[in-house]
């Protein structure tokens, strides 16, 4: 029972990550790459650089862009928000729905939240001070703006291979869904434990 229950979520994992012969929808995170990747992009364009949010920022700090203000520690405060953790959750939900559903239910919300953040945070701090060095040299336009973003994220974005989408995920997820393998092993062995001291005490009270 320890055994298969351990094996049983091994194999859980390693679909996520590689394909294995004959289970349909196995190798799911490097086959969805591109929805991967549009996801964060559209989950960057529409919280953390939303025109009304934009807008706000440089009425509020835009005289003050070159006297500490950054729009980079404004970005990485939000990304720690709860306002953040609601949005990608939402977006999970929806990708639940779609042909990602399957990597987001075994993966689990909180596990791709994480994964989420780290790689949104890296391009944020490279974004925002390229963002903040083409506002000071003009007037503010920040429908131009976004679509300097946009494009800046989609080379970042296009940099991505399915092997370096597989490896930034695995890296984290294993670290945490190797332990369902350690506790598949435990709950397995007790449930075996158990079955058979239920079928010993059955057989010595002489019910069949």
């Amino acid at each position: 029972f320890g055994f298969a229950g351990g094996i049983t979520n091994w194999l859980a994992v390693k679909m996520l990550f590689d394909r294995v012969p004959l289970l349909y929808g196995s190798g799911v995170i490097p086959n969805r790459f591109r929805e991967i990747r549009a996801t964060i992009k559209g989950l960057i364009m529409t919280h953390f650089f939303d025109e009304e949010y934009l807008r706000r920022f440089f009425d509020e700090h835009g005289s003050q862009l070159t006297g500490g203000v950054s729009l980079e520690q404004e970005l990485t405060a939000l990304l720690a928000s709860d306002q953040a953790d609601e949005a990608i959750e939402a977006e999970l939900e929806l990708l639940k729905q779609g042909p990602m559903g399957m990597m987001v239910k075994m993966a689990g919300n909180d596990m791709l939240k994480v994964i989420i953040k780290q790689f949104m945070g890296g391009l944020v701090t490279r974004i925002a001070p390229v963002a903040e060095a083409r506002l000071r040299d003009k007037a503010i336009d920040v429908p131009a703006l976004r679509v300097q973003v946009d494009r800046l994220l989609e080379v970042k974005l296009e940099e991505l291979t399915p092997e370096i989408v597989k490896g930034m995920m695995e890296r984290v997820m294993r670290e945490h869904l190797g332990w369902l393998i350690v506790w598949g092993n435990v709950f397995g062995a007790a449930i075996g434990l158990l079955s058979r001291t239920i079928a010993v005490h059955w057989n010595i009270g002489g019910v069949p």
